[in-house]
């Protein structure tokens, strides 16, 4: 349902179908977001609801919850005021803010669920079973309620991410038209409940099945599967006839969804503290690598798709060695969307590259230790700007936040964030900048004493989407507010931040983005060339130690290593540690390195890889030059 994802196929809908085939029993997956984006007859507000998160609720509950749903003012007042209403510039809409298009969005919400009723033949399906994630969850339930209403005899089914834990047992709470609801994966529990009910029995004794006897919630935990490779393949047929029949033409389609892994390794050693991505569900499982590379290989030729989004929380760094290499040829006319860990090596960023990952989505979340420390985050400032360093030069972008309003955080960690912004202005900005969440199963909010956090309480947004009762939308919900000491003094420290973030993403909008790369000269010697507004020079040329010392700061070197390595390169002309120490702490005041303790990162890309690989215009000019 509305408002999922549209580019590319539900991947736990295409498991479960070929799941509960393999029972003999006959399914099929109906993608209806795609028939409401064609509903709307204005395709791009689709879009720009499912930016904004739970507006998208917002929009049809009135459906739902018919005179009972929250007044309209008041939750058009806490929407806007709580996630910015934004202008919406493309499309017929023209510009305008959500508020303005409210009651029409409302409207074609209830006109749209009538047309669902009567456009699917719903007396061929005994079981109807809905995923939801995120802003999927009212849509989904009033088209429930609609089908129970009209055929009260047929049983309905969630499950999905807002269905984890007690969201789950409060959804069949609060819903008595919901029948069944599916706690974590529910690869065995899904089709297991459903071959039970057609022998006559409830989905009782299933792991992660929750059902309603004799007017009860019975729970029995979270289901989970641990052997990936005894899944079968993915069918998104489905998902492509709804895109020929509904978005022939303007749907921009053609990716599949695959996952090589759940769950994440490094959060089962040090979760990352505002994560609440896994649930429950943490434990980190991979498929082996032929598997995988079998999957990828076999749909990408069955669908045609050269674009492939993995749903994996984080990659394994076991398939550097195998699955990653293998895919090289493919690599050559696929791209593959990915999420990993910063703290990868060059050549690990380029074995993505080779392997088609032209964007990834890397856990950088900021640039400075100490707040990085402070999230669990694994990774230092130098560790995250090489990674941006080597994803530059290697021609991939790097999606990328900035997550700040952290309770307990120093503030004088986002001035020096804000003095070392200008360094690193040739290098791929954030996405966004925005404060963190409080997200249910994070360790924020497992926690929340711990961190000095009160008042915790589900986002006010919900309670223009519910009409229930505080602790029972608390239970029903994944996104939450609080007060903690000094929570009202963080829009004062973030403000010089937030501006040179706001620079460095207009400098990447106004075509060719700033440059500082290097170029190796005769007789040991490189130039470095910089473009950037924080240059002092636009060319600089270095020689000796320096040079050698600048190319070995490639990746963060620590001096004593450092120095080691130019006394044996350089013999009796090598200046000394003490000469050596004064240089690189030069360049780092000249903004051509960064120096951390005793840490040196050289910040110039090299010129001849940039240009091999695209990524700059003036940098392939100046190696076309030379």
């Amino acid at each position: 349902m509305p408002f999922g994802p549209l580019n590319y196929p539900s991947l736990a809908l295409s498991l479960l179908k070929p799941l509960v085939q393999r029972e003999g029993i006959v399914c099929d997956v109906s993608y209806l977001n795609i028939a409401f984006r064609a509903f709307l007859g204005h395709p791009d507000i689709y879009f720009e609801v499912a930016r904004r998160h739970m507006i998208g609720e917002w929009v049809f509950a009135e459906v739902l919850f018919a005179e009972e749903a929250p007044p309209y003012d008041i939750e058009a007042a806490h929407i806007e005021e709580s996630y910015g209403s934004g202008d919406i510039a493309k499309g017929d809409f023209g510009a305008g803010s959500m508020r303005d298009y409210a009651p029409l969005l409302r409207s074609k919400a209830k006109a749209f669920i009538e047309w669902c009723i009567s456009a699917v033949n719903w007396n061929d399906y005994d079981i109807i079973g809905f995923t939801s994630v995120s802003d999927q969850q009212v849509a989904s339930l009033a088209l429930a309620h609609r089908i129970k209403q009209r055929w009260p005899e047929k049983i309905i089914a969630f499950g999905g991410a807002n269905c984890l834990d007690v969201m789950g047992k409060t959804l069949l709470k609060l819903f008595p038209f919901v029948d069944w609801v599916f706690v974590g994966e529910a690869d065995h529990s899904f089709p297991r409940a459903i071959t039970q009910w057609f022998a006559g029995s409830p989905p009782e004794g299933i792991a992660g099945a929750a059902y309603r006897r004799d007017g009860h919630a019975i729970t029995q935990g979270t289901g989970q599967c641990v052997e990936l490779d005894s899944l079968p393949f993915p069918d998104f047929d489905d998902y492509f006839d709804a895109v020929q029949r509904w978005a022939p033409s303007d749907l921009p389609s053609g990716e599949i969804a695959l996952e090589f892994s759940r769950g994440c390794w490094w959060g089962e050693k040090h979760h990352c503290v505002f994560c609440g991505v896994n649930g429950e569900t943490l434990m980190y499982r991979h498929k082996s690598p032929e598997r995988a590379e079998a999957e990828i290989r076999t749909l990408s030729a069955r669908y045609r798709s050269d674009r492939v989004v993995l749903t994996d929380t984080i990659l394994d760094m076991g398939f550097f060695k195998t699955l990653l290499p293998a895919l090289s040829d493919w690599g050559k006319r696929g791209t593959l969307l990915v999420e990993c860990k910063a703290n990868l090596t060059r050549e690990q960023v380029n074995i993505l590259r080779s392997a088609g990952v032209s964007i990834f989505q890397p856990g950088i979340e900021s640039l400075d230790t100490e707040i990085l420390a402070y999230m669990h985050k694994g990774t230092t400032l130098l560790q995250n700007v090489q990674l941006l360093k080597w994803t530059r030069e290697y021609g991939a972008i790097a999606r990328w936040n900035l997550l700040y309003g952290f309770p307990g955080e120093k503030a004088d960690t986002y001035t020096r964030m804000a003095l070392l912004i200008p360094a690193v202005t040739h290098l791929h900005p954030p996405y966004y900048m925005t404060p963190v969440r409080l997200h249910r199963f994070s360790p924020l909010f497992e926690r929340a004493k711990e961190w000095g956090m009160h008042s915790i309480s589900a986002h006010p947004c919900y309670r223009s989407i519910y009409p229930f009762k505080q602790e029972d939308i608390d239970d029903l919900v994944y996104c939450f507010i609080c007060d903690f000491n000094g929570k009202d003094k963080i829009h004062e420290y973030i403000s010089p931040l937030l501006r040179e973030v706001q620079d460095w993403m207009q400098y990447w909008q106004e075509g060719e983005p700033p440059l500082l790369a290097f170029e190796p000269r005769p007789r040991g010697k490189i130039t470095i060339y910089d473009t950037r507004p924080c240059r002092t020079d636009s060319r600089i040329e270095l020689d000796r130690e320096m040079a050698l010392a600048y190319i070995a700061c490639d990746a963060r070197r620590l001096f004593p290593s450092l120095s080691r390595e130019i006394n044996e390169k350089r013999g009796k002309r090598y200046c000394g540690d003490a000469a050596l120490r004064r240089g690189l702490d030069d360049l780092a005041s000249r903004r051509l390195m960064l120096r951390e303790g005793d840490w040196y990162l050289s910040l110039a890309n090299n010129l001849e890889v940039l240009s091999d690989q695209g990524g700059s215009i003036l940098a392939h000019l100046l190696a076309s030059r030379s």
